[in-house]
């Protein structure tokens, strides 16, 4: 059986989450240096995993450096991403031996004693395959294990060669023991860092990751939530969206125009506790809550304006007398959340301009105020990607 030919690469890794791509310029460049980093326990080897699968789907060979599963187990848990030609995924299998097992795998280090060994036979597999992707999980390992000089002479013999081969490295490692001063040289050593944190949050856990360039002037994001989705892999996941503005401004409409699934609660058509929609698009999931607009339902606003990622702040185009309600619940939510304002209803006679509605609500000059029609869904989609961006600090 003939396996279909490893694709030449792009200039760029992609990531597989669309809104960070874009602002990445495509993906990670070819060759770099990824140092996957966290000062505890979190998900990275999510990241890392998902990485290299990106890169099978694309048509490319990734290679994972395992030092502490079996290979069995490793490309069991890929599987979660979908399927994927195992030719392209080439394992490093360092755990075999520790087993006192033979490896299936066709490079595995025989020796995990020895720091020479393990360079050996990482640099020989990297040479061999020429892969476009390396992860090594991970270099706590080697730091618990040999000199704290021998395994940083290791880490950039381990750059070179991927520099070599033009392919992106990517280090996972936590840091149990170093200083700031050795930190900052392994920071030094790398193109990008992406630090990740995980909080736990009325008894749900929350991950996020932040990604650093540390080129002067370099990019920098905010922290990003995200999720794990089986047979997709990573997605921006934001928890609480809040869709709000004055009565009958459409936003019952907005949430159902986003949402794959949505329910509201109303009263003779007109929303008296809340509108809920779950939304997946080019790799954002949400959660959108929609509040009634009516001053005297305010207090269910307040309780969902609590700890929301950002805010689609809905407005009748038609309906300028609307204007100082709309300015009035931002003002109750702070200064400090994103937000979009959407001009709804903009095809009709009278509608607004969003000049004319930015002007009149004495907005900040760089808010975003997109014309929308929820009921044709033009708009609304835009308006979420572009709050999105914000959220994550790549606008």
């Amino acid at each position: 059986m003939m396996t279909a030919p490893v694709r030449a690469p792009t200039a760029r890794a992609k990531t597989g989450i669309p809104v960070l791509d874009d602002r990445l310029q495509g993906g990670f460049p070819r060759p770099s240096t990824l140092l996957l980093f966290s000062d505890k326990p979190t998900e990275k080897r999510i990241f890392g995993e998902n990485f290299a699968v990106q890169g099978v789907r694309a048509g490319e060979r990734s290679m994972y450096v395992d030092f502490f599963r079996a290979p069995q187990l490793a490309r069991g848990e890929m599987k979660r991403f979908g399927s994927v030609d195992p030719a392209k995924l080439v394992l490093v299998d360092a755990t075999s031996s520790q087993l006192l097992l033979p490896s299936p795998e066709r490079y595995h280090i025989d020796d995990i004693s020895s720091l020479e060994n393990i360079r050996e036979a990482i640099i020989a597999a990297t040479r061999a395959e020429k892969p476009t992707r390396i992860i090594v999980d991970s270099m706590e390992f080697l730091m618990d294990r040999f000199p704290k000089e021998d395994v940083l002479r290791l880490w950039r013999e381990l750059i070179d060669a991927a520099r070599a081969a033009g392919a992106v490295i990517c280090f996972l490692f936590i840091n149990w023991t170093l200083a700031e001063g050795d930190l900052v040289e392994i920071r030094g050593m790398s193109d990008f860092v992406v630090e990740f944190q995980s909080s736990l949050r009325g008894g749900i856990i929350r991950n996020s990751m932040r990604i650093s360039q540390m080129a002067q002037e370099g990019i920098r994001t905010n922290w990003i939530p995200y999720t794990f989705k089986d047979l997709v892999g990573l997605t921006v996941y934001f928890p609480r969206i809040l869709v709000t503005g004055p009565f009958n401004a459409g936003k019952s409409t907005v949430v159902k125009a986003l949402s794959e699934k949505s329910v509201s609660i109303d009263r003779m058509g007109t929303t008296v506790a809340f509108d809920y929609g779950n939304v997946n698009i080019t790799g954002i999931e949400a959660e959108i809550f929609g509040t009634p607009g009516q001053e005297r339902f305010e207090f269910i606003f307040k309780i969902f304006a609590r700890e929301v990622s950002g805010i689609l702040l809905v407005i009748d185009a038609t309906h300028p007398d609307e204007l100082p309600r709309a300015k009035q619940m931002l003002d109750l939510v702070g200064p400090k959340i994103p937000f979009v304002v959407l001009a709804n209803k903009s095809d009709l006679a009278g509608a607004l301009s969003p000049s004319d509605i930015s002007r009149r609500m004495d907005l900040p000059p760089d808010t975003p105020v997109m014309p929308t029609v929820a009921t044709e869904s033009r708009g609304v989609r835009d308006a979420l990607l572009i709050l999105a961006e914000m959220i994550i600090g790549v606008r």
